[in-house]
């Protein structure tokens, strides 16, 4: 009861409060009313309208970390409210292009409000933008039987060439909009700060939908509470048997607890709902060739999805390794040939190759020859395999100096002389791969990773892994480290959006997972 009355106290005070400050900062400089609402939260960490409006400002001042981490705040901390919502779904595709994420929460606030003309608006824009048309017209479409007038609507329905609706009937039309909307917290559009003194009534707890569900057992996940995990997965499968995303969670938690069986059950579960889905199969795929044994359904699995997606560097990788354990050594070599030529950087597939290689030399010597620069880069990564360093460094300066225009020498002459203690010759190397191949990820990782680590070099560091994560957003790598730069350099809550949106991609991770209980 005291926790309670103590609560609403503060909640009420708080409110005041704000309202105060949003009433002397109509008139002050962004910088002063960015400290001013950075001080309210000090004392009102939890008051979620406060969040909302400093992602404004962060997002109007061009600093895409701390909006993220203040707009991902205030979503959590009041997530019915459909303002911070959309807020949220706006920056995810306009800023980060996630997509994927835009559309999800989009569609959650639709459930919720299907009368919200300037959600099917948003909705439609993006199926069309992604080359949806067919669902781009059935939201533009929607959105002009509630609101004929919306020029918005009729303007992309013309162009996608839809049948403009007839006028709606009165009872067709809402009389009022939801409750949501009579008192609108701050959208990141024009004028934000100036409406910072409008608040959201009071919201009722979100149904217990089966995302919700879902969300919350990834959070017992991510906390290492395996066993709870389970237990609300499980709960969540009695009332929605056919939830495909709860199957391949469980699929995954079983297994790190070694019930094979269940894991396996799951995995295949989870298959059957969504076929097509390339993530169950290689989960389904890895537990029967890693945990099971069962290479022959395992290669079945991995043959499919490569037919879906022949340039997947892991399931490749998968199937090269099947291969060679049932002793298919052309095959073998074709598919690592088709990583490397995929990834020319690949140490694994270079290892493989030159491992195979070494296997079938002849018995009898064969005239001297000049050696191509693959085979010689195939003794270097010998020579760094068996760390003999200072032979594998003498055949690379060679290699580079013959083959100047080579980024996959250059980057791993770098490497090289990092770990002799060469920062500034590892500067330089790195500097000149990603010059020769500027799209090259690895290359531009090792930059950066260089970059903070030796040269203090922060803001260099973070514009390429932000650059990387806008490229790729669910690059489990790019999260990491933004998330111990982050870390590193005092920036807490941008840390934790970072290692969150990881634990998203993989909640096994327990790298990352220890990572973000360092830093709440």
């Amino acid at each position: 009861m005291n926790k309670l009355t103590l609560h609403g106290l503060v909640v009420i005070e708080g409110r005041a409060t704000y309202e105060r400050i949003a009433s002397a900062i109509r008139d002050m400089e962004p910088d002063e009313t960015l400290r001013q609402i950075q001080n309210f939260l000090k004392i009102y960490p939890e008051f979620a309208q406060a969040h909302n409006d400093l992602a404004v400002l962060y997002y109007q001042a061009g600093n895409g970390m701390k909006a993220l981490a203040h707009y991902e705040k205030a979503h959590k901390l009041e997530p019915s409210n459909i303002t911070y919502r959309k807020n949220l779904a706006d920056f995810y595709f306009i800023e980060l292009d996630w997509t994927d994420d835009a559309i999800q929460t989009y569609l959650d606030i639709l459930k919720d409000n299907p009368f919200d003309v300037e959600t099917l608006n948003a909705l439609g824009t993006i199926s069309s933008q992604i080359g949806r048309p067919e669902q781009a017209r059935q939201y533009f479409t929607r959105t002009l039987q509630l609101d004929v007038v919306n020029s918005q609507a009729r303007q992309a329905l013309q162009q996608l060439g839809g049948q403009l609706p007839a006028p709606p009937q009165p009872a067709q039309i809402p009389n009022k909009q939801p409750e949501a909307y009579s008192t609108p917290a701050v959208r990141h559009h024009p004028t934000p700060v100036q409406q910072a003194a409008v608040f959201q009534p009071p919201h009722q707890a979100p149904p217990q939908t089966p995302e919700n569900l879902h969300r919350q057992a990834l959070e017992l996940a991510n906390s290492g509470k395996a066993a709870e995990a389970v237990r609300g997965l499980e709960t969540l499968l009695v009332s929605y048997p056919e939830y495909s995303a709860a199957h391949n969670d469980l699929g995954v938690l079983y297994q790190q607890t070694g019930d094979l069986s269940r894991a396996r059950r799951h995995h295949e579960e989870a298959l059957r709902l969504q076929p097509a889905n390339q993530i169950f199969k290689k989960n389904l795929a890895d537990l029967l060739y890693i945990a099971c044994g069962e290479t022959e359904e395992a290669m079945k699995l991995y043959v499919n999805i490569l037919g879906s997606t022949p340039r997947d560097i892991e399931t490749l990788k998968a199937i090269s390794r099947i291969c060679l354990e049932v002793g298919q050594t052309d095959d073998a070599r074709m598919f690592l040939d088709t990583i490397l030529k995929i990834e020319p950087w690949n140490s694994e597939a270079h290892k493989s190759l030159a491992a195979l290689s070494s296997a079938e030399k002849p018995f009898y010597s064969s005239p001297a020859k000049v050696r191509a620069p693959d085979d010689i880069y195939a003794e270097v990564q010998q020579f760094i395999q068996q760390d003999q360093l200072s032979e594998a460094y003498i055949l690379l300066e060679e290699l580079v100096r013959n083959n100047s225009s080579n980024a996959l020498f250059h980057n791993d002459l770098g490497v090289l002389r990092y770990r002799r203690g060469d920062v500034k010759g590892a500067q330089r190397a790195y500097e000149k791969s990603v010059e020769l191949e500027p799209t090259n990820r690895n290359y531009r990782k090792n930059m950066a990773d260089l970059y903070f680590a030796e040269l203090g070099m922060t803001d260099d560091a973070i514009n390429i892994y932000l650059d990387l994560f806008r490229q790729q957003p669910r690059d489990i790598e790019a999260l990491a480290s933004l998330g111990h730069i982050s870390t590193a350099v005092g920036r807490p809550n941008e840390a934790i959006s970072f290692y969150r949106r990881a634990l998203e991609i993989e909640p096994w991770n327990a790298e990352i997972r220890a990572a973000l209980q360092g830093v709440m």
